[in-house]
């Protein structure tokens, strides 16, 4: 399945607070055809859509996620921080996330983002949650920067898409990508070379760069050959 060239991060970070529903209704807005989020736990096993292993940035909590339970969680504020008009906002499900993503028409890359020791664990939840929950035709990917992560999501869903993340490109990230039979490499788009971009070719994966927000980084990672690129600014980025 192909997936499109541009896809909004953590719905349309730049445009709307991120991980939230409302920043996925944004991204649809702006002519996203898929978006990305971000797959966590709660203290009793909710999988919920967040980005940090602490509260505070993204919403008027505080301590870890982990020790949080998703009542707890979803009195919580997650909007009012980025601007006004998002007062009120709450932290979704990724359940409810997934429903709403598909009838925006949209495709998902779901980031299982595990809390420190909690690899395995949300990962067997996100991938009950998705074969549970996405019903539509639309491109779908598991992503994760922890192997142990995506080994799961390819034993138990392995009809379903992965992608690679690497901040760095470690020795031997070629080699785990492929045993871990990922569809793309999901690199840092600072660190992805030309030469990166043709060895992932060369091995049959397409070549993914986050998070560019730029025009001018984006229409140089294209003339690499980049095949998709993640962003901030969908709607910056689609009126290239």
């Amino acid at each position: 399945m192909e997936f499109p060239r541009i896809v909004g991060h953590r719905g349309a970070a730049a445009l709307a607070p991120e991980n939230t529903l409302a920043g996925f209704r944004k991204a649809a807005e702006a002519g996203a055809k898929m978006v990305e989020l971000d797959a966590k736990l709660s203290a009793d096993g909710i999988v919920i859509c967040h980005h940090d292993n602490v509260l505070g940035r993204t919403n008027n909590g505080e301590g870890p996620v982990a020790e949080q339970s998703f009542a707890a969680l979803r009195a919580l504020d997650a909007g009012g921080w980025f601007g006004p008009d998002f007062a009120g906002e709450r932290i979704p499900t990724l359940a409810e996330a997934l429903e709403l993503i598909a009838e925006l028409g949209m495709g998902v890359n779901v980031e299982i983002k595990p809390c420190p020791g909690r690899e395995r664990e949300t990962a067997a939840a996100t991938v009950k949650i998705v074969q549970e929950n996405w019903k539509s035709d639309a491109p779908f990917q598991f992503s994760s920067f922890k192997p142990a992560a995506l080994e799961v999501a390819l034993a138990e869903a392995s009809d379903l898409s992965r992608g690679y993340l690497t901040d760095d490109f470690k020795e031997g990230w070629l080699e785990d990508a492929a045993r871990l039979k990922s569809v793309s490499v999901n690199g840092n788009f600072r660190r992805y070379t030309k030469e990166r971009i043709d060895a992932v070719h060369a091995v049959g994966m397409k070549a993914l760069a986050y998070t560019v927000n730029e025009p001018a980084d984006a229409a140089r990672l294209l003339a690499d050959g980049m095949d998709i690129l993640v962003t901030d600014c969908p709607d910056k980025l689609l009126a290239l």
